[in-house]
């Protein structure tokens, strides 16, 4: 298992003051999903990407590793700063804004990545609705078709993405022209991106514990 599993995490952001560092059951964001990560793999294999000094104590203090970056990068600057001296094959690119994602998925995730030799997978969300873009029908022609034949469309929940460090060196993006996509149900595709976000998630813990336990 060559790979590098990199959390980015920082102090604040726009859906809480205490950005990754905010409450969540009886721990934090971070490191509930460092929880979820030891789950997966070695704590030697984690590793904490942050300017923050006080996230890095936090990756002490949980024995994993601790990659400090600077302040107000572009995010394929920071991509590059984060991966450019590990020794690895793969990249496993998580965030704590996904905190429904276990490591059951990360593990069938890397399982499909490895038995299919992908460049590149990363989780979706696979919805048939009715999208319009830029006033325009996107992804059906009659106003009654049924949901049943309208084009699926593919969310990236930026709960996982798996790539080859090479192509991710290259690219300075997560994303390829050949990613593949590895479909998740709209529970594990919960993200935090707003403060309503990271109230209703916090309201569903419990949600997520019943599951673990019929896993």
């Amino acid at each position: 298992m060559n790979f590098a599993l990199i959390i980015p995490a920082q102090e604040t952001n726009k859906y809480h003051k205490f950005g990754d560092l905010a409450p969540f059951g009886d721990t934090t964001l971070l490191e509930w999903k460092i929880s979820q990560c030891k789950e997966f793999a070695k704590s030697s294999q984690i590793y904490i990407s942050s300017s923050s000094s006080i996230i890095k104590d936090i990756a002490l203090k949980e024995e994993v590793n601790f990659i400090k970056r600077h302040i107000n990068l572009k995010y394929e600057d920071m991509i590059s700063e984060t991966i450019k001296n590990l020794n690895v094959e793969h990249i496993i690119w998580i965030h704590t804004t996904s905190p429904f994602m276990c490591s059951q998925i990360y593990s069938k995730m890397y399982d499909n990545y490895q038995d299919e030799n992908l460049n590149s997978l990363v989780s979706v969300e696979i919805k048939k609705e009715y999208v319009f873009y830029k006033n325009k029908k996107l992804n059906f022609k009659d106003n009654f078709i049924s949901r049943k034949s309208i084009d699926p469309i593919y969310i990236v929940t930026n709960g996982c993405f798996i790539i080859n460090k090479n192509i991710l060196q290259e690219n300075k993006n997560l994303i390829t022209v050949d990613t593949t996509f590895f479909e998740v149900d709209s529970f594990v595709a919960t993200e935090i991106k707003e403060p309503s976000d990271y109230m209703i998630a916090k309201d569903m813990i419990s949600i997520y514990f019943r599951k673990e336990l019929n896993v």
